[in-house]
């Protein structure tokens, strides 16, 4: 009784009014405001707990000494980073790095990575004192890790915040459990679903990013797309190509069920990495919408000649011993297998998806590019390249070494000498990673003076 008469408010996310918009979040838009103007860079975050999110950083870290080569000037790959993603573990570090910049180097460590938050779960359950979400039917139990994750890093922070401190852009994403399908805590489905983006919480995001099924709750969102909605809905996909793309069909059928508030009046979000154990989908998702739009994708995209998608994945090994029992009884091996293993097995085919996406982005660069002339901004119209990046454990070039990182477990309280050991791994391996380095190095011959120029001065915000 005295828990329910203390009840907490659980912040719900808030309606547009007006007819507004969210603040548009693109990484091409995040582009202007900085970084060599004509490479995109796109870094997406895996799953894998404290183990993925302490590899991350170190990708990050390694990023510093990682050099990028331009025509006017020297940069660094951690400066022109565009754009972050992040899914469950990896949504620490991609949220935390967005919010705070290199400052993150700084603070990162001592705020979550070396935080015992397994301790704050066992509290959850096991203290009284912590079982509102027993009799509150409002309040779960990732409701409170919200509280956690907001006291020990974000401080109240919203996505306002992170719209005013300029790039990267970032997408912090959950699986809605409703559909089994992506959610992206992104300015686009915040405008699908008519609700302010800017002022819901960051802590709230990554809570439902990470939360885990059984373990933890839902965070829930309310649909405010109804009558008094007053804003446009956002651009969807082309109803024609929906008819020969899969994934185009989709992406509209998803949004269609958004778009209908009476059919979906809550949206109830848990892991992502449930959906997208890389969080890539919803980058991907953002360039199919652009890439159908002609005249947007001209406007936006044609200044591009180099796109890089780093993914940066924290994978575990399977369980060796699994297939040399005869019985298998162990909850914690039968969980393993049923999610991370074939997680891991979903993160090839998301790969390939992206590897296509990319090919098909880069020929119609190409195509707009040279409709202009053969030479575009001093360079040849053709002269447009795309990566796509996997720094993953897996890769570790020392194998007794990959396999203690690698069997690490993931959950999100972790030895620090095993911290120390993944943030070195992430950062070592970034910085040898040598086709990265050609594609950033590479200074292509600059073409006659009789260049085509597209859109004349850069603008800067």
């Amino acid at each position: 009784m005295g828990l329910v008469a203390c009840a907490t408010a659980v912040p719900m996310n808030q309606p547009l009014t007006g007819g507004a918009r969210n603040s548009v979040d693109r990484p091409q838009d995040a582009n202007e405001a900085g970084g060599r103007a004509d490479m995109l860079v796109l870094v997406a975050f895996s799953g894998g707990g404290k183990r993925s999110a302490a590899f991350g950083h170190g990708v990050l870290r390694g990023m510093r000494d990682v050099p990028v080569a331009g025509r006017d000037r020297a940069s660094n790959l951690l400066a022109e980073i565009d754009q972050v993603s992040g899914v469950s573990g990896g949504s620490f570090p991609a949220a935390h790095f967005a919010l705070y910049g290199e400052k993150t180097f700084e603070t990162f460590p001592e705020e979550f990575l070396h935080q015992d938050i397994n301790a704050y779960i066992f509290g959850t359950f096991l203290l009284p004192w912590n079982w509102e979400w027993l009799v509150n039917p409002f309040f779960g139990t990732n409701d409170r890790m919200a509280q956690i994750y907001d006291r020990l890093m974000f401080r109240g922070a919203t996505y306002g915040d992170l719209r005013n401190r300029g790039r990267p852009a970032v997408s912090v994403n959950a699986t809605d459990i409703s559909f089994g399908l992506p959610f992206g805590i992104t300015a686009f489905n915040f405008d699908i679903i008519c609700s302010d983006l800017s002022r819901f919480p960051i802590a709230r995001a990554v809570a439902a990013s990470n939360g885990f099924p059984v373990l933890f709750s839902p965070i829930t969102l309310q649909n405010h797309r109804n009558g008094s909605c007053a804003t446009p809905p956002p651009v969807r996909p082309d109803p024609a190509l929906a008819r020969t793309n899969f994934r185009t069909r989709a992406l509209g059928q998803s949004t269609e069920r958004y778009l209908d508030a009476a059919r979906t009046p809550w949206i109830h979000l848990m892991d992502g990495g449930i959906s997208d154990n890389l969080a890539m989908r919803t980058v991907l998702n953002s360039l199919v919408l652009v890439e159908q739009q002609s005249e947007l994708f001209e406007e936006l995209l044609r200044g591009f000649r180099r796109i890089l998608v780093i993914s940066v994945d924290g994978q575990a090994a399977p369980d060796p011993n699994l297939p040399q029992q005869r019985i298998v009884t162990g909850l914690s091996q039968i969980l393993g297998a049923v999610s991370g293993t074939q997680i891991d097995n979903y993160n090839v085919e998301t790969l390939m998806v992206a590897q296509d996406q990319m090919e098909r982005l880069v020929n119609r660069l190409r195509e707009v590019r040279c409709r202009s002339g053969a030479v575009v901004d001093g360079y040849r119209c053709d002269d447009v390249k795309a990566l796509l990046a996997h720094v993953s454990l897996s890769d570790f070039p020392d194998e007794a070494e990959r396999r203690a990182l690698q069997a690490i477990p993931t959950g999100l309280s972790i030895n620090r000498r095993f911290v120390e050991m993944l943030v070195a791994a992430g950062e070592r391996m970034v910085k040898a990673d040598t086709t990265l380095a050609a594609f950033l190095a590479e200074e292509p011959v600059v073409s006659t003076p009789t260049a085509v120029a597209f859109g004349g001065q850069r603008r800067r915000r």
